[in-house]
C-alpha cells in the first residue's frame, strides 16, 4: 500500500474512531446531566405528594383513595409513574394498567442512598422494565413514629421513553451522516493538500533525477527551486551532482594522462617482454626435461603480455568501456594458477598454502576479475602473515553457491597497504558478482569469507 492510500485510510479510520469516542462520551455525559437535573428538580416531588394527600386510613392505607390519587397525578403529569411500597420494598399499590408492572419488589438500597442525600444521579428499579434503571423521587410514609412504607415516583415514564426513542433516531442519523460527510471531505482535502504540496513535488524530483542519471548526473541550477519541505534535499542532491561532475573531470584528466603514459611505455615494455618470452620459449625447446620454474615464469610472462596488450587497446580506444564477461569458469584452476603466481613471494617468508577445494565443476563469474580477486586476497594474506606460517583457503559447496574462507595468522609488525586499494578492488569485484566480503579479526588470526554463485 503506497503512502497516498495509507494517508487516506489512516485519516478516515482515525477520525471515525475519534467521532465514535467523542459521540459516546457526549451521549453519556448528556444522559448523566439530564438524569441529575431531573432528579434535582423533582427531589421533593414524592414528599409533596405524601404531605398533600392523605394516603393512610388508620394503620393501613386506603387502596381506592390511593389509586384515585395515583390516577389523577399521572394524568396531570404523564412523565411520572407512582408506586406505594411497604417496608420491605414490595409494591402494594400502583396506578398502572394490569400486566404492565413486571416486578413485585423494588430494591431499597437506592432508596436509602436517596434519603441519605447521596450525590445525584441515583438510579433505581423501574417496575415496568426490570432490565432498566431510572432516576426517581421517594418519600417515607411514617405512622406513630415508624416507617411503614414509601411513596416511590419513577421520573421518566414509559411514554416518555417511547417518545424519546421515536424522536431521537432521526436527529441521530442526520448527525452521523453529516459527521461522515465532514470526515470524508476533510480526508479528501487533506489528501489533495498533501498530494499537491508534497507527493507531486517528490514525484517530479524523482523523475528529474531519473532523467539526469542518463545524462551523467548533470542537474539544472533550477533543481534547487522546490517546495520548502524539499529544498534541503534538493540542495544536497545538487551538491552531490556537483561533486560527481568534479570527479568526472578528475577521472577524465587522469584517463588522459594514463593513456599518454601507456602509449609512451608501450615501446619500452613490448621489446623487453618479447625478448623474455623468446628466451623462455627457447629454454623450453632445448631443455631435455620440463622445469616447473621455467613453466611458471613463461606462463606469468604470457599473462603480463596479455594484460599489457589489453591496456594498450584501452589506451588507444577513445571511449574505454570495459565490461565483465560472465561465464562458467573453473574455480580450482583459478586458485591454483593464483597460488603458483604468488609462490615466489610466499617462499621468501617460508609461507605455505593449505588449500581445500571439493569437486566443483564450474562457477559463474568473470575469469579475469576472479584472478584479480584471489591475487589481491592472497597477496594481503602473505603480506600480513608472519614467517613460517600457513595460509588456509577452504571452499565449501552449497546448493546454489559456494562459500570461500581464507584464514591467516597476523604479524603485527608487517607493513600495511599504502592506499587500501586492494580491499576496494576486492569489494568492487564481489559486488559485480552479487556478493560481499565478510571480515573477522581475532588477536592472532584474520578470517575473510565470501560467496560466489554456481549458476
Amino acid at each position: 500500500m503506497n503512502f497516498k492510500l495509507r494517508l487516506l485510510l489512516l485519516t478516515c479510520v482515525w477520525f471515525s474512531l475519534s467521532a465514535l469516542l467523542l459521540g459516546t462520551l457526549f451521549f453519556n455525559q448528556q444522559q448523566t446531566t439530564e438524569q441529575r437535573t431531573q432528579q434535582n428538580l423533582h427531589r421533593e416531588l414524592a414528599a409533596h405528594m405524601r404531605d398533600d394527600n392523605p394516603l393512610m386510613h388508620g394503620t393501613d392505607y386506603n387502596p381506592d383513595a390511593l389509586k384515585t390519587i395515583f390516577h389523577t397525578l399521572m394524568l396531570l403529569g404523564p412523565d411520572f409513574e407512582i408506586y406505594f411500597l411497604d417496608q420491605q420494598g414490595n409494591i402494594r399499590s400502583h396506578a398502572a394498567p394490569d400486566g404492565k408492572v413486571k416486578m413485585d419488589k423494588v430494591n431499597l438500597s437506592p432508596i436509602k442512598h436517596f434519603m441519605d442525600q447521596a450525590s445525584f444521579p441515583i438510579l433505581g428499579d423501574d417496575p415496568r422494565h426490570p432490565q432498566q434503571q431510572k432516576v426517581f423521587s421517594v418519600a417515607p410514609i411514617s405512622q406513630f413514629g415508624s416507617v411503614i412504607g414509601y411513596l416511590y415516583v419513577v421520573i421518566g415514564s414509559e411514554q416518555h421513553s417511547l417518545l424519546e426513542a421515536q424522536e431521537s433516531y432521526q436527529p441521530l442519523l442526520i448527525t452521523l451522516f453529516t459527521a461522515l460527510i465532514l470526515l470524508i471531505g476533510f480526508s479528501l482535502v487533506t489528501y489533495l493538500l498533501v498530494k499537491r504540496t508534497l507527493l507531486k513535488p517528490i514525484e517530479q524530483v524523482a523523475q528529474r533525477l531519473q532523467a539526469q542519471a542518463g545524462n551523467d548526473f548533470r542537474l539544472q541550477p533550477d533543481f534547487v527551486h522546490q517546495v520548502p519541505e524539499l529544498m534541503p534535499i534538493a540542495s544536497h542532491f545538487y551538491q552531490m551532482a556537483q561533486r560527481i561532475q568534479q570527479q568526472f573531470l578528475q577521472l577524465q584528466y587522469q584517463e588522459t594522462t594514463r593513456r599518454e603514459m601507456l602509449m609512451q611505455l608501450s615501446h619500452d615494455l613490448k621489446t623487453p617482454l618479447s625478448s623474455i618470452l623468446g628466451y623462455l620459449e627457447t629454454w623450453q625447446l632445448q631443455a631435455e626435461h620440463p622445469d616447473p620454474l621455467i613453466e611458471t615464469a613463461h606462463r606469468n610472462a604470457q599473462k603480463l603480455g596479455d594484460q599489457l596488450h589489453q591496456q594498450l587497446q584501452l589506451a588507444h580506444s577513445k571511449q574505454p568501456d570495459p565490461k565483465p564477461c560472465f561465464e562458467q569458469v573453473d574455480l580450482a584452476n583459478i586458485i591454483d594458477e593464483t597460488a603458483e603466481s604468488l609462490a615466489i613471494d610466499a617462499q621468501r617468508k617460508n609461507i605455505t598454502f593449505n588449500i581445500s577445494i571439493p569437486t566443483i565443476e564450474t562457477i559463474y563469474g568473470d575469469k579475469q576479475l576472479l584472478l584479480r580477486l584471489f591475487a589481491n586476497l592472497l597477496e594481503n594474506a602473505i603480506r600480513h602473515s608472519p614467517g613460517n606460517a600457513c595460509i588456509y583457503l577452504k571452499v565449501v559447496q552449497h546448493t546454489d553457491d559456494i562459500n570461500i574462507n581464507i584464514t591467516n595468522h597476523i604479524d603485527h609488525t608487517a607493513p600495511s597497504g599504502s592506499l587500501g586499494l586492494g580491499t576496494k578492488i576486492i569489494q568492487s569485484i564481489l559486488m559485480l558478482h552479487h556478493s560481499q566480503l565478510l571480515t573477522e579479526q581475532a588477536p592472532d588470526s584474520f578470517n575473510q569469507s565470501f560467496r560466489l554463485p554456481i549458476h
